[in-house]
């Protein structure tokens, strides 16, 4: 069976389906579950957006679909159909830049772990602490990065899965990325100690995560093999990477990873036509049509 997994998307939905849909059509495979490893962008309305995710949609128009999946046209809303027609719905955990108390609510509303964030379904949001049968494979999710704030990890789900024996978990799924994977411009050192400690505990023999922005991996944690993705679509321009230059915005090799659970194992995904998927206004519902 077949996984994909999607970097951060912030915003970019058009292009994390497109992407996904082409993935299957051009390896000739069929996926049984996407995921999505937070930074998706969820934020009811853009004046609930923070300073940073306001800042940078202003120079990426893209980085606003997830508003246009929200209240779609019917050209966008075709799209969608179509692309779920396909792969079917993508799983998503918190990243640092989604609108907690919106998810937050509603969760409590449907009383379920796993809720639809748009009116087709097509992004649904699993609360942290989660551990879903996906694929054959026990995966379980939390989100957040370890930051003292609002954006901390959250303790309850945190402590739940400390709870389970180790082995009770295939996969894990998370936004930030364990202690001393990277460093930053700066030379600081990137990564959670608590991510660290939650997987030699539990002792997954997959772990996934994004936030970084840049490709990370394979690292080996004792039996756990982790890997980090790129962001899905970079900025037009950055102030602090000159070379992350993408005015066409295509999609970034080593955004999108596969796994094959029956072989077990996962790779980057770096093929040349993740580059078709690209755009400030992809025409998904023509991509879509054009994998049929």
């Amino acid at each position: 069976m077949k996984i994909a997994f999607v970097g951060d998307v912030h915003g970019c939905v058009r292009h994390a389906l497109g992407a996904a849909v082409l993935l299957q059509e051009r390896r000739g495979i069929r996926l049984d579950a996407v995921i999505q490893v937070g930074d998706l962008g969820a934020y009811p309305s853009p004046e609930r957006f923070d300073g940073a995710s306001r800042r940078f949609a202003r120079d990426n128009p893209a980085q606003d679909d997830f508003f246009r999946l929200l209240d779609p046209s019917p050209r966008f809303a075709e799209g969608v159909r179509g692309a779920l027609g396909q792969v079917g719905p993508m799983l998503f955990v918190s990243g640092n830049h989604e609108d907690h108390d919106w998810l937050a609510g509603l969760h409590e509303a449907a009383g379920a772990d796993v809720v639809p964030v748009d009116p087709g379904g097509a992004c649904r949001h699993v609360a942290c602490g989660s551990v879903l049968a996906l694929a054959g494979q026990r995966v379980a999710f939390l989100g957040l990065i370890e930051v003292a704030g609002k954006m901390d990890l959250d303790e309850r789900a945190y402590t739940r899965l400390m709870g389970l024996e180790p082995g009770d978990v295939d996969v894990l799924v998370t936004h930030d990325g364990p202690y001393g994977m990277s460093r930053d411009w700066r030379g600081n050192v990137q990564g959670s100690a608590k991510l660290s400690r939650l997987i030699e505990h539990l002792q997954p023999w997959l772990h996934v995560s994004g936030h970084y922005h840049h490709v990370n991996g394979p690292r080996r944690y004792g039996r756990t093999t982790s890997y980090a993705l790129h962001q899905l679509v970079r900025p037009k321009a950055s102030r602090w990477d000159p070379a992350s230059v993408n005015p066409e915005q295509r999609v970034t090799a080593g955004s999108v990873g596969l796994l094959d659970t029956d072989a077990g194992d996962f790779t980057y995904v770096h093929d040349d036509w993740l580059a078709d998927v690209r755009g400030d206004a992809l025409d998904l519902a023509g991509l879509v049509a054009a994998t049929r």
